[in-house]
């Protein structure tokens, strides 16, 4: 038996649904392979942000593949075409079957898709309606997103009551429900949720601790090579509306102290000075293909996704009381006013705070010794808390968090923080 013969064998043993949903396929796309082999490659050329290239390749594929609608609906909500978005979303669902991936798929892109045009209530609609069982995290963020729109914690309410604790979902309903509060304003219902949340966990049985796997060096190599594509090609689409931006935070440290960008961070940062406005930091994001918005508010900061997945914080710099401040939701970091200076990075040139030492300084303290667990929240030294009640149902998230992984230690320093 050859390796095909023996891939087929045993996708019809372990996934006969998927197996005869494939044969399907080709009976309806004779060159299905073909058409998958281009959706391939055009998904390639997507995490690579060649976004001409992608939507050339695209144009090979019939419509009336549902892979392609998924894939076509993913590409235009980058490109800001939300209506479009919700078509093909809507049309790959049609084509395929509820309890597939490729339906969930579908299902929360036009979500997503809904939530951008704001049409929250539509969005709330299909939600009540949703066709097959979901206790995921995508699933309980689309129902807040939903509800928050609609200024509707009831709609939530609605889909998170029947998850009692114990059951899969329980807690991850309860974070979002704590959040949507957060983010309509109800702090006081929401510090009393996460209590109970906070009161339920510490009932359970103390499990042995579970150490988070750290990535492997070719993780780490992956990581910096897809964070510097995107920081690349963030520079390339803003400065087509003169907007410069510099390195700041874990991004800075990186170029500063390793050359490169820290191998076990989760995102990049980014400064802009005063003079650049978030009205014409959100046209620039507007008009590319390359960065989406993620759905976070705050009056200084915006969130963006690069196709590849990696994340950007885009701060923007404002002047208060003699020094520079930028911050998110729940805080503010100060520093003292510098000058910007072109610095070499990743075989490209980008700005930096002409006195590094003074602003890591002013970031980390002992910023040349390496420290990979450092607690953002807790640890630096520059941070002013501007929202209390955010700040305590953080405090809240990592302590429940600490406490199911064991982690005693961590656990103790976020209860601490509490008191």
């Amino acid at each position: 038996m050859n390796s095909t013969t023996y891939r087929k064998m045993r996708k019809l043993v372990t996934k006969p649904q998927l197996f005869f949903e494939d044969a399907r396929l080709k009976r309806q796309h004779p060159e299905l392979e073909r058409h998958n082999a281009g959706l391939k490659e055009a998904k390639t050329l997507f995490k690579q942000g060649d976004i001409p290239a992608v939507e050339a390749r695209l144009t090979a594929i019939p419509d009336t593949l549902a892979r392609k609608t998924v894939f076509s609906a993913t590409v235009a909500l980058f490109a800001k075409r939300y209506a479009e978005a919700e078509r093909c979303a809507l049309s790959a669902m049609q084509g395929a079957r509820p309890n597939t991936s490729l339906f969930r798929e579908a299902f929360y892109l036009h979500q997503e898709s809904l939530r951008f045009q704001g049409r929250f209530e539509s969005a709330l609609i299909m939600l009540k309606a949703i066709p097959f069982s979901d206790h995921s995290a995508r699933y309980f963020r689309a129902w807040r997103l939903a509800s928050l729109g609609a200024k509707c914690p009831e709609a939530f309410e609605s889909a998170m009551i029947r998850f009692t604790p114990g059951d899969p979902g329980w807690l991850r309903s309860r974070s979002h429900y704590i959040l949507l509060l957060r983010d309509l304003q109800l702090g006081e219902r929401a510090i009393a949720e996460a209590k109970l949340v906070m009161q339920q966990v510490e009932l359970e049985p103390v499990r042995q601790p579970k150490v988070q796997p750290a990535r492997s060096e070719a993780q780490k190599r992956r990581w910096q090579e897809k964070a510097g594509l995107a920081l690349a090609q963030l520079k390339e689409d803003l400065a087509q509306f003169d907007i410069d931006f510099f390195l700041v935070s874990g991004t800075l440290l990186g170029c500063i102290r390793e050359g490169t960008i820290l191998g076990h961070d989760t995102d990049i940062d980014v400064g802009l000075m005063p003079d650049v406005s978030m009205k014409s930091l959100r046209n620039a994001i507007k008009h590319s293909s390359r960065f989406k918005l993620q759905e976070i508010v705050s009056e200084n900061t915006l969130y963006v996704i690069h196709p590849n997945g990696v994340k950007i914080d885009l701060f923007r710099h404002y002047e208060e009381n003699g020094k520079l401040y930028h911050g998110g939701i729940k805080c503010r970091w100060w520093n003292s006013p510098f000058q910007l200076v072109k610095a070499d990075f990743l075989d490209n040139s980008y700005w930096i705070p002409e006195d590094t030492d003074t602003y890591l300084t002013e970031n980390y303290g002992d910023w040349r010794t390496p420290v990979v667990n450092f607690e953002t929240f807790l640890e630096t030294p520059n941070l002013e808390v501007t929202d209390q009640t955010a700040m305590k149902l953080y405090y809240f998230s990592q302590a429940i968090g600490s406490r199911r992984m064991s982690d005693h230690q961590r656990y103790g320093r976020y209860e601490k923080a509490l008191d």
